[in-house]
């Protein structure tokens, strides 16, 4: 059975260096799925990829059985909500017009009414409505992660794509954004894409794991049987070990002498 963002065989590369080779996987709807590997293994080309920021040389991205490749940028802006590493956000937006800015694929040169409610009606389900006038650069790290998910949010994707949601935020917004993006997978039924690289966080909420190494997919399916003590070796070229937190496991590396 065809599942909702199918993507198949991807080869990608900058000039002569091959940095994706048959690269490929599928998530459902209302699933979290990983991207998880060292740095270099294609996490973020294979997202670019994805969205069709990159071209790859070979191979396509199916969503509900449609290729995604011939369409044009606006039709891909009402599949793919993309959260970039970096944000390129100016710090004189307000909170209210960096989600009103995801409305662009809908609202043409003004914002209509039905934009801003929907912007409205976003903010309050991110709980931040208070700070709809606030400055971009006035927020916490995690307040403006939250920002720049609800603006993708407000281009109503189907399928959601972000490149490393929990860089530069400490443990507390870290957990926040991940139990945010595992919430809005659900109640929307969105297909949720994101690097990480903390592979505790993995374990702790995605529902699917595709670890990378070389440029290619190593391993893919559910966190603790994707991440085992020798995949994390081969990708990462370190030891671990997998232990119990109560109900939790946990990935423990070992120290390299």
């Amino acid at each position: 059975m065809a599942r909702g963002l199918e993507i198949k065989g991807i080869h990608f590369s900058y000039g002569k260096r091959k940095i994706l080779e048959d690269a490929g996987f599928a998530v459902d709807p209302g699933e979290l799925c990983v991207l998880l590997g060292a740095n270099g293994a294609g996490k973020s080309t294979l997202l670019k990829c994805i969205n069709g920021l990159l071209t790859p040389a070979r191979g396509n991205v199916v969503w509900n059985g449609r290729e995604t490749d011939r369409l044009s940028v606006k039709e891909k802006a009402k599949i793919y909500g993309y959260v970039p590493q970096e944000t390129g956000v100016r710090g004189g937006l307000t909170v209210m017009e960096t989600v009103l800015s995801g409305r662009l694929p809908y609202m043409g040169l003004a914002a209509r009414r039905q934009d801003v409610e929907k912007a409205e009606k976003i903010l309050i389900r991110l709980g931040m409505e208070h700070l709809a006038f606030c400055r971009m650069d006035t927020l916490s790290g995690g307040e403006r992660q939250r920002a720049l998910i609800g603006r993708a949010m407000a281009q109503e994707p189907e399928v959601l794509l972000l490149d490393e949601p929990t860089s530069s935020l400490d443990l507390r917004f870290q957990y926040e954004v991940m139990g945010l993006l595992k919430e809005l997978g659900t109640e929307q039924s969105l297909a949720v894409v994101a690097v990480v690289h903390d592979l505790n966080l993995a374990l702790d909420f995605a529902d699917q794991a595709v670890l990378l190494s070389g440029g290619r997919v190593l391993a893919e399916g559910r966190p603790e049987a994707v991440l085992t003590p020798e995949r994390i070796q081969a990708s990462y070229g370190i030891p671990a070990e997998i232990g119990r937190f109560g109900d939790r496991r946990v990935v423990l590396p070992r120290m390299c002498r």
